[in-house]
């Protein structure tokens, strides 16, 4: 349990270090799509890098009908992407109640295990940010 928490605490403060590139708006849905290019690295044959997710300020996440669970106005993840096989999925996520990854967490967690919801390896929608993000990353 020590070192879940001293990782979580060294990924928060690298992501206030982090230099947002934006990949992506989303006119639709008013959302912004970041990379933080110099976290693209080769971890166990896949490309990783972390990524932030800046939600409008009235989104709400885990919704089910009028009831949440929480609120978030952004989320920054880790994610590994497999070039060959142009899938990616997110091994770690934080969300934040402020924009731009600031203001208090309102939900965690981190996996390697595809088989749970969060962490599912995923082929993009076309035009998505995601399809964006595979091309970015496996064209460097």
């Amino acid at each position: 349990m020590k070192r879940v928490i001293l990782l979580f605490l060294l990924a928060v403060s690298s992501w206030a270090q982090a230099d947002w590139t934006l990949v992506l708006k989303n006119p639709e849905f008013g959302e912004n799509y970041y990379v933080d290019l110099r976290t693209l690295e080769e971890v166990e044959g896949v490309m990783q890098i972390t990524t932030m997710q800046d939600f409008p300020t009235n989104k709400k996440e885990a919704c089910q009908g009028e009831t949440c669970a929480f609120v978030s106005s952004s989320r920054i993840s880790v994610r590994h992407i497999e070039c060959n096989a142009g899938r990616q999925r997110q091994i770690q996520f934080t969300d934040f109640d402020g924009q731009m990854g600031t203001g208090n967490v309102t939900q965690a967690a981190a996996s390697r295990d595809p088989k749970k919801r969060y962490f599912r390896w995923y082929y993009p929608a076309p035009g998505s940010f995601f399809e964006v993000l595979i091309k970015q990353v496996c064209t460097r």
